[in-house]
């Protein structure tokens, strides 16, 4: 069977896909991580997503979506089947963040590295750049200044970031190299979390009633991950050739829609096969 693929999903407008759960400030926030706070999105949500993307707009057959994707009444021993595809989990790589210069910074941190790292290599890839390392209260990037501020918070220079993980990260985003490392900003892993959890764009909602009042109980606050938010995910095959049927969609249908607010243009993702400059082209 062939190795699984890596795939960028650049977010190209606010996205929410939610837990269901309350926090103290916000009805509906973002789905993260357990254990490190980082935003997501499960492996279930982004298969449901490639099912309709593949049925809807890559073209692909009623009979191979179900032999990519699975066919009802596999559970019960019908004429079902599990789908031949199997998927990960959306996970963050670069989170966008107002700053003081240049309006908007990509941030990521050590800790995201090496787990690209580690999952490029399940790949088959090899990554060709390390992890770096950098201080609380500090940051890598292409900045002269001595500080630079990130919503209401200020880190001192350490130094630069590597050319080839500028690269690599380039690639997967689908942005041209220049860009990018102008704009890259690392910061050590308890840094990167506090914006990770505090500096989503948080948006009040409402329904209106036929006064055009907010209807009662119907405002609420929902958080989204912003535009320009960079994930990844992995698709593998259980069943061989499945991965063959799936690629060629990738270049006819560009685009994939996740989470909810469908219908008010949310939720849509460029999809960056890796490997793949800011053009498209290998």
């Amino acid at each position: 069977m062939a190795d699984p693929i890596l795939i960028g999903l650049m977010a190209r407008t606010p996205v929410h896909v939610g837990i269901g759960q309350a926090t103290e400030s916000v009805d509906l926030p973002v789905a993260r991580e357990r254990t490190t706070h980082w935003p997501f999105v499960p492996g279930s949500g982004v298969k449901g997503a490639f099912r309709v993307w593949a049925g809807e707009q890559a073209g692909l057959e009623g009979n191979d979506v179900a032999e990519l994707f699975g066919r009802e009444g596999a559970d019960s021993g019908d004429d079902g089947n599990a789908g031949g595809l199997m998927f990960s989990d959306a996970r963050l790589l670069l989170l966008p963040v107002r700053a003081l210069v240049k309006g908007c910074r990509w941030i990521t941190s050590p800790g995201l590295v090496r787990r690209l790292r580690r999952d490029m290599e399940r790949a088959g890839q090899t990554p060709g750049f390390e992890a770096p390392k950098v201080a609380r209260g500090e940051y890598l990037g292409a900045d002269t200044d001595e500080y630079l501020g990130l919503e209401e918070r200020e880190f001192s220079k350490a130094g630069e970031i590597a050319p080839d993980l500028i690269k690599a990260l380039a690639r997967i985003a689908g942005e041209d190299e220049a860009w990018l490392g102008e704009r890259l900003v690392i910061l050590h892993d308890d840094d990167f979390v506090w914006f990770a959890r505090y500096a989503l764009p948080v948006a009040a909602r409402n329904k209106l009633d036929e006064n055009k009042r907010v209807a009662g109980g119907a405002l609420w606050y929902e958080e989204s991950l912003a535009p320009e938010t960079c994930l990844y995910t992995l698709v593998g095959e259980r069943k061989g050739g499945t991965l063959a049927k799936f690629t060629p969609g990738l270049a006819r249908a560009p685009h994939v829609q996740m989470g909810g607010n469908e219908t008010i243009g949310q939720g849509w993702f460029r999809i960056i096969r890796n490997g793949e400059g800011a053009d498209g082209q290998a």
